[in-house]
């Protein structure tokens, strides 16, 4: 359309924000330069429009929300092993993971672990286990674990063969069809140590979460610009 070709790109540095705009990173991908999300936002013109989308970049993350997970499960089976995030990983040493040390004081063993968390899901969580052997969680939300009570689903695939669990996350979509991350937990033998993280689905994102982030971000600058 024309009026897409004599867009500008708007970028805000923190120091700019309008007052009461909100913005957030995480520290660990922050320090390694690495972004999670790229927010494009473009002010058109005849008439004066604001365009907006998200681009999500595959990432992985092993941090604080991998970590809670973590301590959920270990309290679970009874362990008072400890996890730590952003270690270097067993599976890939180039890349990282959430990972406990040894679990030596659980009541669960590393080869009855898969089953463990198959009821974990199913009786705590109160997931709804499928015929096919998946099984769909309807939770408070991927970042629940702070206080954000959004409810999110995801589908977890459990590979006995493989010590393997599979979460897909399909943020607010309850048709799951818009993938957005897969959490990834492997359990290790000899000795029993079990990993986490997280793997950002990259694409385009234009959907109700990113206008809920737009809408009061515009608002606050109209609310500026009214002021000046």
């Amino acid at each position: 359309r024309r009026d897409l070709h004599h867009a500008q790109r708007l970028q805000v540095r923190p120091s700019q924000a309008p007052r009461g705009a909100r913005l957030l990173h995480r520290p660990d991908h922050f320090d390694r330069k690495t972004p999670m999300f790229t927010t494009v936002v473009n002010i058109l013109s005849e008439p004066v429009r604001v365009e907006s989308w998200t681009e999500a970049h595959e990432v992985c993350s092993s941090g604080k929300l991998m970590k809670a997970g973590a301590e959920k499960v270990l309290a679970q089976m009874g362990s008072k092993a400890t996890a730590a995030i952003d270690q270097p990983s067993m599976s890939d040493k180039d890349k990282f993971s959430c990972l406990t040390e040894p679990i030596e004081d659980a009541s669960i063993s590393a080869d009855a672990f898969m089953d463990f968390v198959k009821s974990f899901l199913t009786d705590t969580m109160q997931a709804t286990e499928l015929p096919d052997g998946s099984i769909i969680e309807e939770r408070s939300g991927f970042l629940g674990e702070v206080g954000m009570g959004v409810k999110t689903f995801a589908k977890h695939v459990v590979k006995q063969d493989d010590n393997h669990v599979y979460c897909y996350e399909y943020g607010e979509d309850e048709s799951l069809t818009e993938l957005s991350a897969v959490t990834h937990l492997q359990v290790h033998t000899g000795p029993f140590r079990l990993e986490w993280w997280n793997v950002q689905t990259p694409g385009r994102r234009a959907g109700e979460a990113q206008q809920k982030v737009l809408q009061p971000f515009i608002e606050q600058v109209l609310k500026s610009l009214q002021e000046a």
